[in-house]
């Protein structure tokens, strides 16, 4: 059958509908933030709510030509869909419930699973879109010009940590994309360090990871300088993640796998002896979320696409010596895009 129906990139045959009960999907395809609830999406859009939140959001949704729907209980949906005479129905496999899958089934329906439809469908960036995770990562990259200046012997990665927060804040962040990543010496070494009280010294290595979000899109940006005077091993090795950095940047295309992607680091840093110490992916997808589709992983065989917007963050990790990550956010329009522009040098500090 044709598809006939269109929803945000999303297509539906007759008597097909899609349900999305995670707030993520619900924010994206309705284009409102709601506590709570669940969007059918069909020949009409329909978003049940309860009692507790029923009256504050109808006049929002119909604005957005979404119609309220005052509900009691999961019977209610069943209803709706035999009035819509739906048959096949869609859900995210991975944020579902199994109680709901079979509650769904309960209702003569087919349940099939919408998951990777609902991640392309999100990971397209629309042009709106971008443009706020375009200014998410300008207040991003100020504060970290901000902070670099702030490094200073005896400050600790704490005190670091909560002066970055607070700039960003101040440059017109709602709030920070993740939990902030400062990490000084050998912590670096460790890539989802919990930032401590560890303090500053000469000859340490300075690894943050950091993001702002701006009005529900978020940035990712990560930085590794150096305070005193680096060896030349170290140097040696900052070049190589700088160069898989770049290389990727410069060959990754739309329609390449995205495993094909990742490997393009990964074949770089071997070529340095590097690759048994690059031990995450390459990158992931961003957007209202820091971790979302795509994934350029090993693993994954699906491609890249333009419209997405990820980060690309080789890195190496020497344990309990130091660690390396660049990371850039960027986004794919026929080639990658950075949306930061500086040129990722190494930084040398003199305290």
């Amino acid at each position: 059958m044709v598809k006939y129906l269109k929803v945000k990139d999303i297509f539906l045959e007759k008597g097909e509908a899609f349900i999305i009960f995670d707030k993520i999907g619900r924010d994206y395809f309705s284009n409102l933030e709601i506590e709570d609830g669940v969007l059918l999406m069909a020949e009409r859009k329909i978003y049940f709510t309860d009692a507790r939140i029923f009256n504050a959001v109808k006049n929002k949704l119909k604005r957005k030509n979404i119609e309220p729907y005052l509900y009691s209980d999961f019977n209610d949906i069943g209803k709706v869909l035999s009035d819509l005479k739906i048959e096949r129905v869609y859900i995210d496999f991975e944020t579902t419930s199994v109680k709901k899958f079979n509650d769904l089934k309960e209702f003569g329906v087919e349940v099939l699973d919408g998951s990777m439809q609902i991640k392309k469908a999100i990971a397209r960036k629309s042009e709106l879109e971008i443009k706020l995770i375009k200014k998410a990562c300008q207040i991003t990259f100020k504060a970290y010009k901000f902070i670099i200046k702030e490094l200073k012997f005896g400050v600790s990665e704490l005190e670091i940590k909560k002066r970055l927060e607070e700039k960003m804040l101040s440059l017109g962040a709602e709030g920070v994309a993740f939990d902030t990543i400062v990490a000084f010496g050998k912590n670096s070494a460790v890539p989802h360090h919990v930032s401590d009280k560890t303090t500053l010294k000469d000859g340490d290595v300075v690894l943050i990871d950091m993001g702002a979000k701006y009005k529900g899109y978020v940035a990712d940006l990560t930085r590794t300088v150096f305070v005193g005077k680096p060896s030349k091993e170290f140097k040696k090795n900052y070049n190589a993640v700088l160069t898989a950095n770049k290389k990727a940047i410069s060959i990754i295309k739309a329609g390449m796998l995205l495993r094909d992607a990742d490997n393009i680091a990964r074949q770089h840093l071997k070529t340095e002896n590097l690759d048994r110490y690059f031990t995450h992916s390459l990158g992931h997808g961003l957007g209202r979320e820091v971790h979302e589709y795509p994934y350029l992983s090993p693993k994954r065989d699906e491609t890249i696409e333009n419209g997405n917007v990820f980060t690309i963050e080789p890195g190496v990790y020497f344990e309990n010596k130091y660690g390396i990550r660049i990371e850039d956010s960027v986004v794919l329009d026929g080639e990658v895009k950075r949306l930061f522009t500086d040129d990722k040098k190494l930084k040398i500090i003199k305290i």
